[in-house]
């Protein structure tokens, strides 16, 4: 792992694994990108003491042999990007995701994983297989 404080981000190299609730993410590298806020300790009318700094997660890119597993849905890219905020992922580099016996794939891949959907850009291809029973 290597932490800049300047570019306030973290980079973690090897078989990186992030879990965030159902969400599952595996890739090669993944970079942590954080935001600085600022929380003032005072007391009660007083003028604050001093500025303590916080930083939080705001997007967590993931590079190189991405896998991601979120409930009973599964993909495959080379790069994703997951966007604490607004709860979605992004899947870049040929991506593939299936559920079911359905395999969907396209340019560009737009987890919402509030919402529990999708949306594909770009030559999309979804191949349905038959299961065998008639």
């Amino acid at each position: 792992m290597t932490v800049s404080d300047k570019n306030n981000q973290a980079i973690f190299r090897g078989n990186v694994k992030m879990v965030q609730e159902e969400l599952v993410v595996h890739s090669d590298i993944m970079i942590v990108y954080f935001t600085e806020t600022r929380a003032s300790t005072s007391s009660p009318g007083r003028q604050p003491q001093s500025q303590e700094s916080n930083k939080e997660i705001r997007i967590i890119e993931a590079k190189g042999h991405v896998r991601i597993a979120n409930g009973e849905n599964r993909a495959t890219c080379q790069r994703a990007i997951y966007d604490k905020r607004a709860e979605t992922l992004i899947l870049l580099g040929s991506p593939v995701a299936w559920q079911e016996g359905t395999r969907i794939r396209g340019q560009k891949m737009t987890m919402f994983l509030k919402e529990n959907r999708s949306v594909v850009e770009g030559g999309t291809q979804v191949i349905i297989e038959e299961s065998g029973e008639n």
